[in-house]
C-alpha cells in the first residue's frame, strides 16, 4: 500500500521585496505574509527605562517606543541629543585617561633617565605625596631634573662661577646641610647659607619658633617621610625668608637670571598643597615665614592668609595638650623644647606683629613652661657666646649671642599683651585719672623689669644683636603704653607723654645707628628696624618740633637703607610721606632726600598692598576719613588705605 505523503510548498524567498517593488512575489498575499515573518526584527543598542523594568522588547522609536505606545505610557527613552552627550562625555574621559597615561609614562621615564640622587630623590618625594601627577608638575617647572644631560640648569652648574659661588658658600656656612631631598631650587652651598642665616639672625629673637636641634636631626636624616621635625615645606619657607639678605644667594641668581626669592617661595607654595592641609608642627612654622616673607615684601595684606592659617592650624595642635602628656616623660626632653618654642615663639612672633596693627596678639600667652635658658646672674657666665654656645671671640664667624635673652624677651611680650589688652578696655576713659593710674604702675613694672637685667643684657655696657632687640622690645612696650594718651598729658613731674616717647625714640635710632656701625647690612635680620619703625611713626606727628628733625632725619635714612633688602621698608617710608601731608605738615628739610624716588607713581599706589596700622590721632583720623563716602573701622587705618587716598587726590 503507498504512503500518502502530504506535498511540500515551495520555498519562500530569502529576501523581502520593498514596498511597491515588482517581484515574482507580488500580488502574491500568502507570499508576503511568509516574507514578513522572515524580516528580521531591527537591533536596538538599548531599551528605555520602563521596557528594561518590564522586561519587555523595545523597539527603540522616538519619542515614544511601540510598547510605551500601546500602553498609553510616557516613554522615558533617551534623546537624540542625549546620546551625543553621553558619546562626548564618554571620549572626554578616554582622554583624559589617555593624559594620565601619558603623564604617568613620562614621570616612568624621567624616574629611570635619573641619575641615583635624583631617581632616590624622586622615589622619596613621590613617597609623601597623594598624587603622582603633582609630583611631575612639580619637576616640569622646578630643576629636579638638573641632572639630565640636556637640563638648562645642569648647564647653569656647570658654570664655574657659578659652582664658586656655590662652593664658596658652603665653605663658609655654620651649618652644612644637604639640599636634596629637601628643596630643588638651590645646591647644597646656598641653603646651607640661609639655613645657617636664619638661626644665627631670626631664630635668636625675632622667629624662635623652630628646635634647632631637632630640626637638623631630621633635615640630616635625608628621609622626609618620617622626619617629624623638618619637611620640605618649612626647608623652602624658611630659604625663601632668608633670601631677602644672603648675598651670595642674590649674586648666585643674578648671574643665573633667577629669582631665588620666588622660586623658594614657589617651591614651598607646591610643597604646601601637597600636605593637603594635614596639622603638623612643621606647617604651622613654615605658614608663620610665609607671612613673614609676605610682610617683608610689602604684601603682607595678601599674607594674611597664612597668618591666619597658622594659627588656625596651632590650635588644632593644642599644644599644651600635647605637652601635658609628656610632662613627666624623662624620655621626651626633645619633644618637649619643640613644643615650649612653638607655643612661646609663636606668641613673641605675634605679640610683634600684632603691635604693628595695633592689635592685641592673636595667640594668648601660653600655659607651659618656657623652654629657653634664663638670664645667669653668676659673673663667670655673663661672657656672650657664638653659635655653638662657645665663648665668643675674634675668630668667632657668628654675632655674639647672650644666653637667656629669649627668656626675657618672654617677660616683655606678656608685658606688651597686658598692655594692649588695657588699651582694649580703657578706651572709654583714656586720659581720666584712673587710666593713668593704671598706665603709671605698667611703666614702673617695666622700668624695675629694665633695673634688674643682669649687666651682659644691657645695650649700653654689652652691645650685641640681641641686646639691642631687647632695648627695642622694651622701648615698645613703654610706647604702647604712652600712645593712646594725649602728648601733653603729664605722666610724673616734669614729664609729658611726649618727652617720655622721644626718649625712647632716641634710644632706639641710636641703637639701630650703632648697630649698622657695628655689624653692618650685610646680613640681618628684619627686626632690625623695629626701634627705627616705633620711632618713625611718633615723630611724624611732632614735626613742627625744630628738635624732632634731626632724629626724624635718622629714623628716615636707616630705615631707607633697609629698603634695598626689605621692599617693605620703602612702603613705610611713603605711608610717612603720605601721613606728613595729611597732617599738612612738609618733610623736614633735612630728610626730604630720603623720600625722594620712593617709586610713589600714582598707579602704583592705587591699592597698596601693605596694612600697617596707623597711630590713632583725632586729628589723622578726621583727615582719613573726611574723602570717606562712609565711616570707617578702626582696622581699616592703614599705610596702604592712607596711600591710595593720597594717591587718587593727586596730591604730591
Amino acid at each position: 500500500m503507498d504512503k500518502q505523503l502530504l506535498p511540500l510548498m515551495p520555498a519562500p524567498s530569502s529576501s523581502v521585496a520593498a514596498p511597491g517593488a515588482a517581484g515574482p512575489m507580488q500580488g502574491s498575499g500568502a507570499d508576503n505574509r511568509v516574507a514578513y515573518t522572515r524580516q528580521k526584527r531591527r537591533q536596538v543598542a538599548s531599551a528605555c527605562a520602563n521596557c528594561r523594568r518590564r522586561k519587555e522588547k523595545c523597539d527603540d522609536k522616538r519619542p515614544t517606543c511601540g510598547a510605551c505606545a500601546r500602553r498609553g505610557v510616557v516613554c522615558n527613552n533617551v534623546t537624540k541629543g542625549d546620546e551625543v552627550s553621553l558619546t562626548s562625555t564618554l571620549r572626554t574621559r578616554n582622554a583624559a585617561l589617555k593624559q594620565e597615561n601619558d603623564q604617568l609614562r613620562q614621570l616612568f621615564s624621567i624616574l629611570r633617565r635619573a641619575s641615583a640622587t635624583g631617581g632616590q630623590e624622586l622615589l622619596t618625594r613621590l613617597r609623601v605625596a597623594e598624587d603622582p601627577i603633582q609630583i611631575l608638575s612639580s619637576i616640569q617647572e622646578s630643576t629636579l631634573i638638573s641632572s639630565c644631560p640636556d637640563s638648562p640648569l645642569g648647564a647653569q652648574q656647570m658654570d664655574p662661577k657659578l659652582e664658586r659661588i656655590d662652593l664658596l658658600a658652603l665653605r663658609e656656612s655654620l651649618l652644612r646641610v644637604e639640599a636634596r631631598p629637601w628643596t630643588v631650587v638651590a645646591p647644597d652651598g646656598l641653603v646651607s647659607e640661609l639655613i645657617s642665616s636664619f638661626f644665627i639672625w631670626d631664630d635668636p629673637f625675632f622667629l624662635p619658633l623652630i628646635d634647632r636641634e631637632a630640626f637638623l636631626t631630621g633635615m640630616r636624616s635625608g628621609r622626609p617621610a618620617t622626619a617629624k621635625y623638618c619637611s620640605p615645606f618649612l626647608v623652602n619657607a624658611i630659604c625663601a625668608s632668608r633670601c631677602f639678605t644672603c648675598r651670595r644667594t642674590r649674586a648666585f641668581g643674578s648671574l643665573s637670571g633667577r629669582d631665588m626669592a620666588a622660586e623658594f617661595l614657589n617651591e614651598a607654595k607646591k610643597m604646601l598643597a601637597m600636605e593637603t592641609g594635614r596639622a603638623s608642627i612643621c606647617t604651622v612654622q613654615g605658614l608663620t615665614l610665609l607671612f613673614s616673607v609676605s610682610a617683608y615684601s610689602g604684601m603682607d595684606r595678601a599674607g594674611m592668609l597664612y597668618r591666619s592659617a597658622a594659627y588656625e592650624m596651632y590650635y588644632r595642635l593644642n599644644v599644651d595638650g600635647l605637652y601635658d602628656e609628656i610632662r613627666e616623660d624623662p624620655t621626651k626632653a626633645l619633644e618637649r623644647n619643640v613644643l615650649s618654642r612653638l607655643a612661646w615663639g609663636l606668641f613673641c612672633f605675634e605679640s610683634i606683629v600684632g603691635y604693628v596693627y595695633l592689635q592685641i596678639s592673636l595667640v594668648p600667652p601660653p600655659n607651659i613652661p618656657r623652654c629657653f635658658e634664663k638670664p645667669s646672674v653668676s659673673e663667670s657666665n655673663l661672657k656672650p657666646v657664638d653659635l655653638f654656645g662657645n665663648p665668643h671671640n675674634q675668630a668667632s664667624r657668628s654675632p655674639p649671642f647672650v644666653p637667656g635673652a629669649l627668656y626675657l624677651a618672654c617677660d616683655l611680650m606678656l608685658m606688651l599683651y597686658s598692655s594692649m589688652e588695657w588699651n582694649i578696655r580703657s578706651e572709654s576713659i583714656y586720659g581720666t585719672e584712673e587710666d593713668l593710674q593704671v598706665r603709671r604702675q605698667k611703666l614702673q613694672e617695666v622700668r624695675r623689669w629694665r633695673d634688674a637685667l643682669p649687666l651682659n643684657m644691657r645695650d649700653d655696657i654689652n652691645f650685641t644683636p640681641q641686646t639691642c632687640y631687647l632695648s627695642a622690645y622694651s622701648n615698645e612696650v613703654l610706647i604702647s603704653i604712652l600712645r593712646p594718651l594725649d602728648p601733653l598729658t603729664e605722666i610724673e613731674p616734669g614729664w609729658t607723654a611726649k618727652d617720655l616717647c622721644l626718649t625712647y625714640c632716641r634710644i632706639d635710632i641710636n641703637n639701630m645707628e650703632q648697630f649698622v656701625q657695628t655689624y653692618t647690612l650685610r646680613d640681618y635680620a628684619c627686626i632690625n628696624i623695629c626701634g627705627a619703625y616705633n620711632s618713625i611713626l611718633t615723630l611724624v606727628f611732632h614735626m613742627r618740633d625744630a628738635a624732632v628733625h634731626e632724629m626724624f632725619a635718622k629714623a628716615s635714612y636707616l630705615i631707607l637703607q633697609t629698603g634695598a633688602d626689605f621692599p617693605m621698608s620703602r612702603f613705610i617710608l611713603q605711608g610717612v610721606r603720605a601721613m606728613s601731608w595729611s597732617l599738612k605738615v612738609p618733610i623736614p628739610a633735612v630728610a626730604r632726600q630720603y623720600y625722594e624716588n620712593l617709586g610713589s607713581a600714582k598707579e602704583a599706589l592705587r591699592d597698596l598692598p601693605i596694612s600697617f596700622a596707623l597711630p590713632e590721632l583725632n586729628n589723622m583720623r578726621q583727615l582719613l576719613t573726611e574723602p570717606a563716602k562712609k565711616p570707617r573701622s578702626k582696622a581699616t587705618d592703614n599705610m596702604g588705605t592712607l596711600l591710595s587716598r593720597w594717591s587718587a587726590m593727586s596730591i604730591e
